[in-house]
């Protein structure tokens, strides 16, 4: 178990680096950034699911069904944000990105935050 908790701890930090990425490039306005969001966003969608896998192994062999429940509904929430995020504004879109984009943005991210505080919260039990 130790060794799946120290997994875990590894995917989440690899989480935080992708959405600080993200979040580095969200107020450039020059092309590149489009081709660095479309690369960011879908090394975000693998990030996820690794983190996914390896979480959802790591509170499955806690034995204890409703943490399981817990991070399901938290992964669940978190994906569901990033994924109407994406479908709203693909990178085509981003000249008009104005105060709507912004608050999916900032929903996304603070999704993100609390999948990793819960997920960070029940690895130090």
């Amino acid at each position: 178990m130790t060794s799946l908790k120290a997994q875990v701890r590894d995917e989440v930090d690899r989480l935080e680096h992708v959405q600080a990425e993200l979040a580095g490039i969200a107020s450039r306005t020059d092309e590149e950034r489009k081709r660095e969001l479309i690369n960011l966003r879908r090394k975000l969608s693998e990030q996820i699911a690794r983190l996914g896998q390896v979480a959802e192994r790591f509170f499955s062999a806690s034995g204890n069904p409703e943490l399981l429940k817990q991070f399901r509904q938290n992964y669940t929430n978190m994906r569901s944000k990033a994924a109407t995020h994406q479908a709203n504004w693909p990178a085509i879109r981003l000249e008009e990105a104005d105060e709507e984009y912004q608050r999916s943005a900032r929903a996304v991210r603070e999704a993100n935050r609390a999948l990793v505080g819960w997920i960070r919260s029940h690895l130090n039990d």
